[in-house]
């Protein structure tokens, strides 16, 4: 009598909150993505960053992308994406010193390191100060646009409205990073930086969040209406790489090179052993890398560093292979906030 009274209710709670086996599967579940917070070290380095800055802010555009870039790789995991990140702080990805070329090249390390179905590199946009608007970017090298003109598309549809100013064309282009590998991706130039109403704008705690969830939304569509095809070009894209393996120590992207981090770990071994690196102490850091390091007594090296909170600012002088193997160093120790004065003389 007791078990037949249950039987409406059980069959009750079983519609109400049904099992979690048919729940369904996060929109992203299964897809493999980059993020790429574009450029970055605009405020050390003395070679290639690229990048703009905000026209009121000063902001550089390293700073803007990597807030947008961390909020949007948040997002997408939630989604339940596999996410790996360019970087998370600001820095270059190569070396120190390495060229235009290499420095772009290191996001394609990521890339096909991670063996992503698709990549996302987060931009802004320079111009006219009353340019606004966005727009995004795919490789014009493919032998089919499919794949790569859907994900431009679908991250500007989703820009619209909450990056201010109008839906601006694609643009099919000449970069490198979506010209010199067939993964597909895009870069998205998210507003200028050189509009005052846009600067002012993305300074405020709330933007990166709004802008990295309409990044978002056009990643899930695209994943959801290509995802066989992402998943087939990933599998040979993959074998092809087997086939043909490159050498790790190839890479120009200091994060997965093996050479360099072994060179940095004995560097930061004999500097400063412990593995912990603080901003204050980075004036005893600066006097053993002369002791170890610029030990040439015809070397120029009189680099001096003042500790501000957590800027560090560099002065004096130093040859440039010297000045850029501390800045490697600092960059090793995760010490980003470097305001770079030292001066480096022209090579004879």
């Amino acid at each position: 009598m007791l078990r037949g009274s249950l039987l409406p209710l059980l069959a009750l709670v079983s519609i109400i909150a049904p099992s979690s086996a048919f729940a369904a599967d996060p929109p992203l579940k299964g897809a493999v993505i980059v993020v790429d917070p574009g450029h970055g070290g605009q405020g050390y380095s003395k070679s290639y960053t690229g990048g703009t800055r905000g026209v009121h802010s000063k902001m550089t555009e390293g700073e803007l992308n990597l807030k947008v870039g961390l909020e949007l790789a948040k997002i997408l995991q939630d989604q339940g994406a596999t996410v790996h990140l360019t970087r998370v702080g600001d820095h270059r990805l190569s070396p120190e010193g390495s060229s235009n070329s290499d420095e772009l090249h290191a996001r394609i390390d990521f890339f096909e390191h991670h063996e992503c179905h698709f990549f996302l590199s987060v931009h802004h946009n320079a111009g006219a100060a009353s340019a606004t608007g966005h727009t995004a970017l795919y490789k014009h090298n493919a032998a089919d646009d499919t794949l790569y003109e859907a994900i431009a598309r679908g991250v500007n549809e989703a820009l619209d409205g909450a990056v201010p100013g109008p839906k601006r064309a694609l643009i099919k282009g000449s970069y490198h990073i979506l010209r010199e590998t067939p993964i597909p991706g895009t870069i998205a130039e998210s507003g200028f930086m050189t509009n005052r109403d846009f600067d002012d704008l993305s300074t405020r705690p709330e933007y990166p969040k709004k802008e990295a969830a309409a990044i978002a939304k056009g990643a899930v569509k695209y994943w959801t209406t290509h995802q066989a095809a992402l998943v087939a070009l990933r599998e040979k894209l993959a074998k092809d790489r087997a086939a043909k393996p490159r050498d790790p120590k190839t890479y120009t992207a200091i994060a997965l090179n093996p050479a360099h981090k072994e060179r940095m770990k004995a560097l930061l071994d004999t500097v400063a052993p412990g593995g912990k690196y603080e901003a204050a102490k980075a004036g005893e850091y600066v006097e053993a890398f002369r002791k170890v390091i610029a030990t040439d007594p015809k070397a120029l090296f009189t680099v001096k560093a003042e500790s501000t909170g957590e800027r560090i600012k560099l002065t004096g002088e130093a040859d440039q292979k010297l000045h850029n193997q501390l800045i490697d160093m600092l960059v090793a120790m995760k010490l980003y906030g470097i305001v770079n004065e030292v001066r480096v003389p022209k090579a004879k």
